[in-house]
């Protein structure tokens, strides 16, 4: 086997560490720069070499999507992340009140209308919809923070939608009373929805900075397309 020969399978093993998509799109591309850019006679990759094309290739598979540049819409994600861990917390809140206190935790409109048969009988319907409802934003969450690390604008989109919506849910927590859980009263449900919207505030702009809005791009491109290509060392 030749030098040339052993050089370019040590490369291909190095270039092993990066997702298949972007190997398929971008490896012979950079193979070629990487073979062009040794010197004579070199028969491995050097060890500087070797890590950097294996550090870079982790990073790529650890942050699909997300290039090193785009700092803003990896916190973003972060907070996404963040997001989806408060309503999974407040369930385990609610279901622990409720087990404590039974329905007492429950709050809507003409309660004393009920009896005591009433309320009970409704119990394990409420603790259906509640559970099924946070996990959904739980969900709903961590599917935009892993649409938006891929650069997909179309998940920018619907988060700031579903912001809205958030907002719309705040309004109703300090309105009129109406169906909600609390947790020693209304007010636990009023913090859980100020942090709610706090943290998709801060997402939000994150992700309408002016460094984000260059890393998303319109239908079509691929995510080889949005990653940073390894830097070569000799």
């Amino acid at each position: 086997m030749t030098d040339q020969a052993r050089l370019e399978r040590g490369y291909r093993r190095l270039l092993a560490c990066y997702p298949r998509a972007f190997r398929r799109d971008s490896g012979p591309e950079i193979l070629a720069v990487l073979m062009a850019a040794a010197p004579p006679g070199r028969r491995r990759p050097g060890l500087a070499e070797a890590a950097d094309l294996i550090g870079s290739g982790l990073r790529m598979r650890l942050r699909p999507g997300v290039p090193q540049s785009a700092r803003t819409v990896r916190a973003a994600v972060r907070l996404m992340y963040a997001g989806a861990a408060l309503p999974t917390a407040y369930l385990i809140i609610v279901l622990a009140y409720l087990g404590v206190h039974g329905m007492q935790a429950v709050r809507w409109p003409h309660r004393a209308s009920l009896t005591a048969a009433q309320v009970s009988e409704h119990k394990a319907v409420i603790i259906m919809v509640v559970t099924v409802t946070l996990l959904i934003m739980t969900a709903l969450w961590l599917w935009m923070a892993r649409a938006n690390g891929r650069g997909r604008n179309w998940a920018r989109i619907l988060s700031t939608v579903l912001f809205g919506l958030t907002t719309l849910n705040l309004t109703s927590v300090f309105g009129p009373p109406g169906f909600r859980i609390g947790v020693g009263g209304p007010g636990a449900s009023g913090i859980f929805s100020v942090l709610m919207w706090l943290v998709g505030l801060a997402a939000l702009w994150l992700l309408w900075r002016p460094a984000s809005s260059a890393y998303f791009r319109p239908p079509g491109f691929t995510e080889a397309g949005h990653s940073a290509q390894p830097s070569s060392r000799t």
